[in-house]
C-alpha cells in the first residue's frame, strides 16, 4: 500500500491509495495529520479539509498495521472572504444570488470565498478566475425553482463581421440557448470549488422534470463551464440536477475528483460527468448515482463537430463507484 498526492489546494488536499483494487480499499484504514488521527476510511480516495494555507504538513495511512507517510503543502492564499459579510441569510428561502455573487466578484486574486454553515437559495452564479470556493461542512447552496429567476445564455453570439461565431451554451452537443447552470465558471482560469457541503439544484422542486426539453430554454446543468482553464471541483456532494449534472465543455485541465453525485433515479438525462471537447481531464474517486448515463465523453454533434474540430481527449477516469445508472460510454 502507497499513498499518493492526487491534489493539494489551500484548504484542502485529497489523496489516493495505489493497490490492485479499484474504489475500495482492501481494509478500513486510520489516516493521521502530523501525528492527530483525523479520518477512518475505506475507500482508496479519500480528502481532508479545514486546512492552513502554505504550510506543510505530513500525513500518514495505516491499513492492516502498514504505515505509510507523504508529506505534502497547501497552496498559498492571499486573501479570506467570509461571503456571510456580504448579508446572506441561511433560512433556505430567501434568495442570495446578489449576496453570493457580490462575495465570488469582489474577491481578490488568489483569494477565498469561504461559505459556512447553513442553507443558501440561489439562481446561478458565476465564477471569476484565479479564486476559490470554500463550502463548508453543512453548507448547502440551494437552487431556486422559478425557471425565470435563471439567466439564459445564447447558443451562438455573432461577430461584427458576420462571419465568426462564439458558441457558448450547448443543449445535447448543438448550440442552443439554455439557461445558466448554478455554478458556472466560463473564460475563466485558475478556479477551484471545494469543501464538504453540498450544491443542491433542487430540480425536483421545480418544473424541470415535468417538460424536460425547452420551455424558453434549455435546462441548466448544475455545473457548466465553457473556455475554462485549470478547474477543480473537488470534494462536495452535488445532488438534483436539472439535467447534466457536471458538464465542463472547450476547456483544460479540469479535475473532477472525490465528489459525490446524488440524481433521482427517475430524473430525465441527469448524467453524472459529461465533458465535451476538453483536454486533459482526471475523473478520481467519484461516487455517481444518477438517472442517466453516469460518465459520459462528447466531442459535439455533427454540426460542431465538423465547425470546429475538437475532441475530448486525454480523460483519466480511475477508482470510481458508477453505483445507479447506465454506467459509462
Amino acid at each position: 500500500m502507497k499513498i499518493t498526492l492526487v491534489r493539494s489546494m489551500a484548504r484542502s488536499a485529497v489523496f489516493e491509495l495505489v493497490n490492485s483494487g479499484c474504489y475500495r480499499a482492501p481494509a478500513p484504514y486510520t489516516v493521521a495529520l502530523d501525528g492527530d488521527a483525523v479520518y477512518d476510511g475505506d475507500t482508496n480516495v479519500f480528502s481532508l479539509y479545514s486546512l492552513e494555507p502554505g504550510r506543510s504538513y505530513t500525513v500518514a495511512v495505516t491499513l492492516d498495521g502498514v504505515t505509510d507517510t507523504l508529506e505534502f503543502t497547501t497552496a498559498e492564499e492571499s486573501f479570506f472572504v467570509d461571503a456571510s459579510r456580504c448579508g446572506l441569510v441561511a433560512d433556505g428561502v430567501t434568495d442570495n444570488t446578489a449576496k453570493l455573487q457580490a462575495a465570488l466578484s469582489t474577491c481578490p486574486v488568489g483569494g477565498t470565498v469561504y461559505v459556512p454553515a447553513g442553507t443558501y437559495r440561489t439562481q446561478s452564479l458565476f465564477l471569476q478566475s484565479n479564486t476559490t470556493l470554500y463550502l463548508e461542512k453543512g453548507c448547502t447552496l440551494l437552487g431556486g425553482t422559478k425557471r425565470t429567476d435563471y439567466p439564459i445564455l445564447p447558443g451562438v453570439l455573432p461577430c461584427h463581421n458576420e462571419r465568426d461565431e462564439h458558441y457558448l451554451a450547448l443543449w445535447e452537443g448543438n448550440p442552443l440557448d439554455s439557461f445558466a447552470g448554478l455554478i458556472n465558471v466560463i473564460n475563466a482560469e485558475n478556479v477551484t470549488i471545494t469543501g464538504e457541503g453540498t450544491i443542491d439544484a433542487n430540480a425536483q422542486n421545480g418544473d424541470w422534470y415535468q417538460n424536460p426539453k425547452k420551455n424558453i430554454a434549455y435546462r441548466p446543468r448544475l455545473f457548466f463551464t465553457n473556455g475554462a482553464k485549470n478547474v477543480v471541483l473537488h470534494g462536495v456532494q452535488v445532488c438534483n440536477s436539472y439535467s447534466w449534472t457536471i458538464h465542463p465543455t472547450y476547456s483544460e485541465n479540469v479535475d473532477i475528483l472525490n465528489i459525490r453525485i446524488r440524481n433521482s433515479s427517475s430524473s430525465p438525462n441527469t448524467d453524472g460527468i459529461d465533458p465535451e471537447s476538453c483536454k486533459n481531464v482526471n475523473i478520481i474517486g467519484n461516487h455517481i448515482h444518477v438517472g442517466d448515463d453516469c460518465i459520459a465523453l462528447k466531442s459535439s454533434k455533427l454540426f460542431l463537430g465538423m465547425k470546429r474540430h475538437i475532441p475530448c481527449e486525454n480523460v483519466v477516469i480511475r477508482n470510481c463507484c458508477l453505483s445507479r445508472a447506465h454506467g459509462g460510454s
